[in-house]
């Protein structure tokens, strides 16, 4: 594209990449607990944070809002986001990791998939680049990745179903510090530097403000990525038939305010409804001075004993509001909330944490169908960067490996004994290989299987037990032994 279409672009789509930012920041607000934040026109629906309060409040009422926010939302994000971690990639048919998977580790994605889950579940989409670079430790030529925010990218499609996007939109907010005499002011976004990813090319523009008008833009260079496609994949938690990508936050918003508004109420009967409050009726005021009064009122509200030589004087307190109630009414919201989002009960309730393997796995059932959910999209995400990182490294058969598979780290709460237990029959039963049992283990990684196949193939599990056998035996030296296993006992 000439550099003047690029800017018409810009500027025709940029609108639309503030609008699923703000949705994006909000909803990163809520994952964060910081939802007091949110104001109420934010995103593309009123999901402000703050718990409802009277019109007329004072520092003590807004004191006790703040303290009500309480961040479910991250814990539903991190209860999913604990589940998918990515541990390997392989071509169909072979049982070593693809090319791709030492870039991945040069790129320090083992850290980095941990961000990206976590940001499509909660906002819905995130992104991934590959482009060519260099190690900056070693000099080579290595694809480069890098994960971006939905709120500093947005991906515009032809089609709702298209597997690569048209262009990409990155973008970040120029920020300045104003002097004001001495005193720097907060810095305050002037403008944004762009970048504008298509087939071929990537474009550096910046823009004054929000690139309202068409003069607010510059087209300042760009280069060339020579990739066919633009070299940006996106992570979706939930996409729908008409492109829409939903996070798990967004649908539960409403209940989470309810939640928070739970507490709030909580809170204030707390601080003003939860004590006891003695009166007197009939009791003559005090004589003397406002100072003599105000004194003598105070040693009525310390004392333990009360006395009036008015018979008709009553004494009495008022009944406390009890508690229970709103807690019982947070912990049924909780429950909902569990049952919505698939969370597990115990994660959000701190019910018994001495359950056993089996009541754990019950509880978490609805959790890991809905992570292999996730880690269905999420695998077709890390293909996609697989097979671009195969096109800057110009290897062909990767990028046409359309069946690859990303092998996911199993995170089920089931002891190691019955995982064991379970393989070990299948291996005996099926006459299924053990080595293709082995990265079923818990916790066991591709690292590991190569270890133990090294040892096989060396014999070293029989090295080791003939080590062991001769450790023992020069601690216990054998005695000579008759026929009848007697020490010392001839023929």
């Amino acid at each position: 594209m000439k550099p003047a279409d690029v800017v018409d672009l810009a500027h025709a789509h940029f609108p639309s990449f503030l609008r699923s930012r703000q949705n994006a920041i909000a909803l990163d607000m809520w994952v964060r607990g910081r939802q007091l934040e949110v104001e109420e026109d934010d995103g593309d629906a009123a999901i402000s944070g703050a718990p409802y309060t009277p019109r007329e409040t004072d520092a003590e009422y807004d004191d006790l809002a703040s303290r009500a926010v309480t961040p479910w939302a991250g814990l539903v994000v991190t209860s999913l986001a604990q589940t998918a971690y990515v541990d390997g990639m392989k071509m169909p048919g072979k049982t070593e990791n693809m090319q791709a998977w030492e870039d991945w580790q040069r790129n320090r994605f083992d850290l980095k998939q941990i961000a990206i889950n976590r940001a499509a579940i909660g906002m819905g989409t995130a992104f991934g680049l590959v482009v060519p670079g260099k190690d900056p430790l070693t000099g080579d030529t290595a694809p480069k990745w890098m994960a971006r925010s939905p709120k500093r990218m947005a991906a515009f499609y032809d089609n709702d179903d298209d597997e690569w996007a048209t262009f990409a939109i990155d973008a970040l907010p120029v920020l300045e510090r104003v002097a004001n005499g001495l005193v720097f002011t907060q810095p305050i976004q002037s403008g944004w530097t762009v970048a504008i990813y298509d087939e071929q090319v990537t474009h550096r523009l910046s823009c004054k403000g929000d690139g309202v008008e068409i003069k607010d833009w510059t087209y300042i260079t760009y280069e060339e990525h020579g990739l066919p496609v633009p070299p940006v994949a996106r992570m979706v938690n939930r996409l729908d038939l008409d492109g829409r990508a939903t996070g798990e936050i967004e649908p539960v918003i409403p209940l989470l305010r309810r939640i928070d508004q739970d507490v709030f109420d909580r809170l204030i009967v707390q601080r003003f409804g939860a004590w006891q409050i003695r009166y007197i009726a009939g009791m003559a005021k005090p004589e003397g001075t406002l100072q003599q009064q105000a004194a003598a009122a105070l040693r009525l509200r310390i004392e333990d004993f009360l006395a009036s030589p008015d018979p008709d004087t009553k004494f009495g307190t008022l009944t406390p509001t009890p508690l229970k109630p709103f807690e019982e009414v947070t912990d049924a919201d909780l429950r909902m909330l569990a049952a919505i989002t698939q969370t597990p009960p115990h994660h959000l309730l701190g019910l018994s944490s001495n359950l056993q393997a089996e009541a754990l796995a019950a509880a978490e059932s609805g959790l890991q169908r809905k992570s292999n959910d996730f880690k269905t999209g999420g695998s077709e995400f890390y293909e996609q960067m697989a097979r671009l990182n195969a096109m800057v490294r110009g290897n062909r058969e990767e990028a046409r490996a359309y069946n690859m598979q990303v092998r996911w780290r199993d995170t089920e709460s089931r002891s190691l004994t019955q995982a064991a237990d379970a393989l070990g029959k299948i291996a005996v039963q099926l006459k299924v290989p053990v080595e293709m049992l082995w990265e079923k283990l818990p916790g066991w990684t591709d690292n590991d299987t190569e270890r133990a196949k090294t040892l096989v193939s060396e014999g070293g599990i029989e090295v080791l037990l003939a080590e062991l056998a001769k450790q023992i035996d020069a601690i216990n030296p054998p005695e000579a032994s008759g026929g009848n296993g007697t020490p010392g006992s001839g023929d």
